[in-house]
């Protein structure tokens, strides 16, 4: 076993675990769909200062017994393997109306820190803005919110859903809109405030606004029909293009996104559901380091679309997007659930996990056997392998790895150049572990570093106590993906 030099010296005792070694790299499995199946919908995503995705989603009920979650944050280091954080919020903004939810987050990384803004549903819906020092959080609700239906001229028939804010040269425009017509709107140079007249850019019938330039044009993504509908549900997602943010959009046929009364529904048809995959819609777009563009979005499995608390299951989906003509297609136009090839992010080392965690009795506790495959992406690379265990109510805590009867934070692990080594763990959660659903998280990180990269095991605990869940990626057998 090789140690790195700047690791902590542990002892040649301490460090007597069975490392195999493989001569050349394995090959990455290539990603199935979906990424998050976890209740994950309306996904928006940015890229934080520790290398890694965040994605934001609406609140929901997994129906895991967690209860309801104020705005999930998900992280990954390839987009395609993904680790449930927690919760931006642990309560709704003292402005709220009452009976409000927390939907349709847009996430922005600024030179400050970061944004996020919101929808606060319900019948009377707002608009708000938190506030994070980075992506990563923590937020902070705003005193107030941006606006609200019902507001005073000239925004009196604003639709204040589905916020999508983008930064122009000439400032930010806020998008928003719920089947009742897309507007955009001038905002003041901060973002805080509504300042210019609304323009209308899309007609009745759609919404989740997103918006991207490509190519020398702006695009404008809407999702149309309901989302939520079980097996009926024909949500789908609509595009359009224009030559500047603010409109006109059209589609291929010059269709103006704004339809004429009684005409019929605009907008080029980018996803739309198939055999598998009900009501794919309301995207985000995010690229690889490759320049690769890929779409975000949410769908339901079909034949089980319905948790049995009747929330719609929709998992965060990942696709390709390409640009053909300057025009946005997705593979065949539905949901795919295989990739041919998945994104390119430069990592320092890709980790995986390997075969089920065991939950096995030890003495007197519990413990946790898990493997993790650790490839080099082309240099050797040194570090310490870590775990945490979030549990129901998601309760997150760290966990240390036992070797030869001693407990450590973290052991040290590396891989040569061009090599593979697959390495077994053994951890100690707190015992004995409650009956419910867990994520294990298996990351490696420079010594006394950040996180690089991350390996996810779904795990549920039976009432008797034994492990019932095998290991998978997040979108397998994910905390929250089990509730039916």
């Amino acid at each position: 076993m090789r140690i790195s030099r700047g690791a902590r010296a542990l002892g040649a005792a301490a460090l007597a675990v069975v490392i195999p070694v493989v001569s050349a790299t394995a090959a990455v499995p290539v990603g199935a769909n979906p990424v998050i199946s976890s209740i994950a919908p309306d996904p928006s995503v940015q890229r934080g200062a520790d290398g890694a995705f965040h994605v934001y989603a609406s609140s929901d009920d997994w129906s895991d017994g967690a209860g309801y979650r104020l705005i999930p944050h998900f992280r990954s280091f390839d987009l395609v393997e993904w680790e449930y954080v927690g919760d931006a919020f642990g309560s709704r903004p003292a402005w709220a109306p009452q009976g409000s939810f927390l939907w349709a987050p847009d996430v922005h990384v600024t030179d400050t820190g970061a944004v996020m803004y919101y929808t606060t549903g319900g019948p009377a819906p707002c608009i708000g803005m938190a506030t994070a020092p980075g992506i990563e959080g923590p937020w902070t609700h705003g005193s107030a919110p941006i606006v609200c239906f019902g507001a005073d001229a000239p925004y009196q028939d604003l639709d204040p859903m589905d916020p999508e804010v983008v930064f122009t040269d000439d400032g930010p425009v806020m998008f928003m809109g719920n089947f009742e017509g897309i507007h955009a709107v001038p905002m003041n140079p901060a973002g805080t405030a509504l300042v210019g007249d609304p323009v209308r850019v899309a007609g009745t019938g759609v919404e989740a606004p997103a918006v991207l330039t490509r190519e020398g044009r702006t695009h404008l993504f809407t999702s149309a029909g309901l989302c939520c509908d079980g097996e009926q549900s024909q949500y789908r997602v609509l595009g359009g293009r224009a030559d500047s943010v603010m409109g006109p959009y059209t589609d291929r046929q010059q269709r103006p996104l704004v339809q004429a009364p009684g005409a019929p529904l605009p907008g080029d048809v980018i996803l739309k559901g198939d055999a598998d995959w009900v009501g794919p819609g309301h995207v985000d777009v995010t690229t690889d380091d490759a320049g690769q563009d890929w779409m975000l979005y949410h769908a339901a499995p079909r034949g089980s679309a319905v948790l049995p608390n009747g929330v719609q299951r929709r998992y965060m989906m990942l696709d390709r997007l390409d640009w053909v003509g300057g025009w946005p297609v997705v593979g065949d136009g539905t949901p795919s659930s295989t990739r041919p090839a998945d994104p390119v992010v430069s990592l320092p080392v890709r980790l995986t996990a390997v075969g089920d965690a065991v939950l096995r009795p030890d003495r007197d506790r519990q413990v946790l056997d898990a493997s993790v495959r650790m490839d080099s992406t082309g240099a050797a690379y040194a570090g310490e392998l870590r775990a945490t265990l979030t549990g129901p109510g998601s309760q997150r805590v760290e966990m240390p790895v036992l070797v030869d009867g001693q407990q450590w934070p973290s052991v040290p692990q590396s891989v040569e150049a061009g090599a593979t080594v697959t390495r077994a763990v053994t951890l100690v959660p707190p015992a004995p572990l409650a009956p419910g659903r867990y994520e294990l998280v298996v990351s490696v990180g420079d010594a006394g570093g950040p996180v690089r990269e991350l390996a996810v095991f779904g795990l549920e605990v039976a009432p008797d106590g034994s492990l019932s869940m095998g290991s998978g990626a997040l979108g397998s057998a994910p905390l929250g993906s089990l509730g039916g």
